[in-house]
């Protein structure tokens, strides 16, 4: 919002210079940022609006700050006292069908109008804040927008049909000209202006060519209105058309400035247009409005700002704001809100203006009171727990946006549910909910290769989204994980380790450990569409399935032109909340000494150690401690279709010592099983 210096002044004594008046807006929280020299010897101050703000949309708004800064009065310009004609020499009439949409509509006509240029002073001042000037009427329905922050219309009134004005939501399909020329579908969630046969404007955001002021008007008819504002947010956005009115009524007009705002109009186009009232002012008002009232209490204030504030600065800061204020007692007041303050709803609000008075810079940082611990959440704790664990491994935490992209859901599919479009995206980029950390993590390990850095270790932990089976959209936390590139710098001793599907298939063991989870298992996978197939793999916790594993497949490494192999992760969190931090149990060390056996069994390659893992265990031998695969071997003497594995055996008796003639039962044992489970065969060369 452009503010003049110049302007302003006329509402407000204002001695301090403009980088003054900068600073100390900016510390009441009504941000300037910056002062602009223009010819003439004005400044034009650049004040940041923010969306809860409305009100100072305008200069008078601007200077009812400065008052309540300064402790300043604020002078009102000049408007017509009476808005009534000594003789109704033009009759018109005006219909609400829609309340809700506008709950209050105000109208007058004048004639005698002569339409020619603005006088220069207010040129000057519209093209400081921006605007073009038209003609006298038109700038003066734009002036005092500007001024007073309620925007108007002006009808040319020989083309309002039947000299009647209907509010009323469109027809769907229906078709009007607006001012700019174009011609907008518009829908029924819409509300139109009307006369006697059709739309003559859109509700809050721009009037139609039809009836515009021309250098041929005579009489006019002025119209102020309240809008709904979300209805007024829906129609701009709809039609892809912002103007200086949907911005204020989309934010929230206030809807006891009408008849002011008309009769100041009025008042200027008396002065600069030789108007007079042709019909007195009618002011519908079927959906009556009251100003919020707040309860303040100082022992909810004071634990919200941490400082104490005397009633007399509470009283005198609300009311240099215009609030009205009735005591309830000692330290609790009834506020009643001006109009223009749509922003107030909750005691907080009040107390917020309080602190920009009192000052941020004066409210010590403490510590907020709490009556009682607070217990942390257990998916909190887990989240803690894993992000620990991984940055301590090495691994940096990446943040993606929660968007994507229609190529993301295409190369990286569900695993369950639908995709979640977005209704109003703003990129390509952007047009769905995510269902996947995958993408995101790939995009970031191609950024850092572009910048030639080729050892990456990320991970994530977000939410991803998909459609439930009854069509709710749900969310769920999941856990990201990313590696690629060598696992340290070249030496001249050693040759870098390049990262490989056991390095991540590690990590992931040792993150389920480090929550305590031991009941796990990774499985190959198949029908996957972005992995390698040699080693896609499944995460089993449980015996549900709680994530996948792998590495990029060659199409998508193609496509996205990466030059390396990238190792992927993703586990659902949810699946993990169960089983997580189980019970430790101590055991005191084993007086006894444990025994190492070694198998080489040859058997078909189909056949993942994982399963044999699990059959052997399911044998139950209590002294079995302990079994790895130690070797793989294929070649010579070794049958097509079939590996040799080594696999190393760990006995341990916790109440006597092993004797040969046990672990040699327990190994016959294991090897008749493997035998008649999978024709496994006992590798003598």
């Amino acid at each position: 919002m452009k503010i003049s210096m110049e302007w302003l002044r006329e509402y407000v004594d204002v001695p301090e210079t403009p980088a003054k008046l900068q600073e100390d807006l900016s510390m009441k929280g009504l941000l300037v940022e910056g002062v602009t020299e223009i010819p003439g010897g004005d400044s034009i101050l650049e004040v940041e609006i923010t969306a809860n703000r409305p009100d100072c949309l305008s200069h008078i708004g601007v200077a009812r700050e400065v008052c309540a800064l300064y402790g300043r009065p604020l002078r009102v310009p000049p408007r017509k006292r009476k808005l009534r004609a000594r003789t109704e020499r033009l009759s018109f009439a005006i219909e609400i069908k829609d309340a809700e949409l506008c709950p209050r509509y105000v109208g007058l006509v004048m004639d005698g109008i002569r339409v020619g240029p603005s006088p220069e002073w207010m040129q000057r001042r519209l093209e400081a804040a921006g605007m073009r000037p038209v003609n006298n009427v038109v700038d003066i329905t734009n002036y005092v927008l500007l001024e007073m922050g309620h925007p108007l219309h002006a009808f040319d009134l020989r083309f309002l049909k039947q000299g009647k004005i209907v509010v009323a939501r469109a027809a769907h399909g229906q078709r009007m000209t607006t001012l700019d020329g174009e011609t907008r579908e518009l829908d029924s969630e819409m509300l139109l202006i009307n006369d006697g046969e059709g739309p003559v404007a859109i509700a809050g955001v721009m009037g139609g060519l039809e009836s515009e002021i021309s250098a041929a008007t005579t009489t006019v008819l002025l119209e102020c209105a309240y809008f709904k504002p979300a209805s007024v947010r829906r129609t701009s956005k709809k039609l892809g058309l912002s103007t200086e009115a949907s911005y204020r009524f989309e934010r929230g007009a206030d809807f006891e400035n009408l008849v002011p705002a008309i009769a100041r109009t009025c008042y200027l186009i008396e002065k600069l247009a030789h108007g007079r009232i042709a019909g007195s002012v009618q002011d519908l008002y079927p959906w009556k409005m009251e100003p919020a009232q707040i309860q303040l209490r100082q022992d909810r204030a004071e634990p919200l700002l941490g400082v104490k504030l005397p009633d007399g600065f509470v009283e005198s800061t609300l009311r240099r704001l215009n609030f009205r204020m009735k005591r309830r007692g000692k330290g609790a007041w009834a506020v009643t809100c001006p109009t223009y303050r749509v922003d107030m709803e909750l005691e907080a609000d009040l107390v917020e203006e309080l602190a920009r008075f009192y000052g941020y810079q004066n409210i010590p940082t403490t510590i907020p009171p709490a009556r009682e611990a607070g217990t942390p959440s257990p998916i909190f704790e887990l989240e803690s727990s894993v992000r620990r664990i991984l940055l301590s491994l090495g691994y940096s935490e990446g943040i993606n946006l929660s968007f994507a992209a229609e190529s993301d859901h295409q190369e990286f599919p569900p695993v369950k549910g639908e995709r979640i479009s977005v209704r109003n995206p703003l990129t390509e980029e952007s047009q769905h909910l995510r269902t996947s950390l995958i993408p995101g993590l790939i995009k970031s390990a191609r950024r850092n290769f572009n910048h030639d850095q080729y050892q990456v270790r990320l991970f994530e932990i977000g939410k991803v989204y998909g459609g439930s089976a009854n069509g709710i959209p749900e969310e769920r936390r999941v856990v990201g994980i990313l590696g690629t590139g060598d696992l340290g710098d070249q030496y001249w001793k050693k040759s870098p380790e390049a990262y490989d599907y056991y390095h991540l298939k590690g990590v992931v063991e040792a993150l389920l450990q480090g929550i305590k989870i031991h009941s796990h298992h990774i499985v190959p996978m198949t029908g996957s569409t972005w992995q390698n197939p040699a080693d896609a793999s499944l995460l089993m916790v449980g015996n549900k399935m709680t994530g996948v594993l792998g590495s990029l497949g060659p199409r998508l490494m193609e496509q996205y032109k990466l030059r390396q192999p990238v190792y992927l992760a993703e586990i659902e969190f949810e699946a993990l909340m169960p089983l997580a931090f189980s019970a430790v149990q101590y055991r005191p060390l084993a007086k006894y000494p444990w025994v190492e056996r070694d198998l080489s069994v040859v058997i078909s390659r189909e056949i993942p150690f994982g399963k044999i893992k699990d059959s052997v265990a399911g044998l139950r031998i209590a002294e079995l401690t302990r079994l790895r695969l130690i070797d793989i071997y294929e070649g010579v003497k070794i049958p097509a279709g079939k590996i040799s594995m080594t696999i190393r055996f760990t006995f341990q008796d916790r109440e006597k010592t092993l004797t040969v003639d046990r672990v040699q039962g327990f190994s016959d044992n294991i090897l008749t099983h493997l035998r008649n489970s999978y024709s496994a065969e006992l590798r003598t060369l």
